[in-house]
């Protein structure tokens, strides 16, 4: 028995020794790089995940060339949210134009152990009618049809996280390690527009939400609205408390693990070397199914 004991016990001394070690090592690793190499390394890494690392600000955006365009949007992909961790206030304006439906959808909140907002643009091949419109998948905007766009994303705690700008179908920006409520964010959007007839089915959409001249700033086919609470709130409910209650740990636990740095960066890469597993999870903010779309 004793025997048994003092064989346990050697082995996990030699254990954390090694994983002493290893750590040491990693960290070491990560110092002597330069900022160039772990940037290229990491949008290397996050390419395959369809995102890039802006180091200036120390967030992740999406590429336009992300592999997610393929899946385009539906409302089946919100409801489902919750079960991915993500707990979010969603503002989906849909609009005519061209004869076709178009939906310009907004997004911020918590993602997992990410803080972020998103705008996204989409359209179908076709009017839809509105009693359809939560059932359609909506392809994403053609490389013709991007829009240059604008998501600036404040804290009422931490003030200004972000202000990114973009030529984008998808325009995100995620900050890595911060949680927060989606009611304690606020996100102004800026689009401009092609023309004025699409400005102003957007605007009508907008102001038919119950968005006031308080909140939209226009300038010719440019515009600009401030996003603080969703026209539709859903019911805090206790399962979106629990997930927030989650993050909040697992952004703890984050912090903890990799705080020998404080960068995104050298966080991130000390999880890639020492937990690739847990990099994985927390590179891709958004996971998709794959859903058929209706057209």
């Amino acid at each position: 028995m004793y025997t048994l004991l003092s064989l346990f016990i050697l082995i996990a001394l030699l254990f954390l020794v090694l994983n002493h070690c290893r750590k040491r090592k990693i960290i070491c690793r990560i110092s002597c790089m330069t900022l160039t190499e772990k940037c290229c390394l990491l949008n290397q890494l996050a390419e395959p995940f369809g995102f890039c690392y802006d180091h200036r600000q120390d967030i992740f955006s999406s590429r336009t060339d992300a592999w997610q365009k393929d899946f385009g949007y539906g409302k089946l992909y919100d409801l489902a949210s919750l079960s991915m961790n993500m707990v979010l206030d969603t503002e989906p304006v849909y609009f005519n134009y061209e004869n076709k439906t178009w939906l310009i959808q907004f997004w911020k909140g918590q993602y997992g152990i990410t803080s972020g907002a998103e705008a996204g643009i989409y359209h179908a091949d076709r009017v839809v009618p509105p009693m359809l419109r939560g059932q359609t998948i909506f392809q994403a905007a053609d490389d013709h049809e991007m829009l240059p766009m604008r998501i600036r994303l404040l804290s009422s705690c931490s003030g200004q996280l972000f202000c990114i700008s973009h030529i984008h179908w998808w325009l995100t920006g995620f900050v890595i390690g911060y949680c927060i409520s989606p009611s304690e964010l606020t996100a102004e959007y800026t689009i401009t527009f092609p023309d004025m007839e699409m400005c102003s089915a957007f605007l009508n959409s907008l102001t038919e939400l119950g968005y006031g001249w308080d909140e939209i700033r226009l300038e010719g086919t440019t515009l600009r609205f401030v996003f603080t609470v969703p026209s539709v709130c859903e019911s805090p409910g206790w399962r979106r408390n629990f997930i927030l209650w989650k993050n909040r740990l697992f952004c703890r636990i984050y912090r903890k693990v990799t705080c020998p740095f404080s960068t995104t960066a050298d966080r991130l890469l000390y999880l890639y070397y020492y937990l690739p597993f847990a990099f994985r999870r927390t590179i891709c903010p958004r996971r998709f199914k794959k859903h058929k779309r209706y057209r």
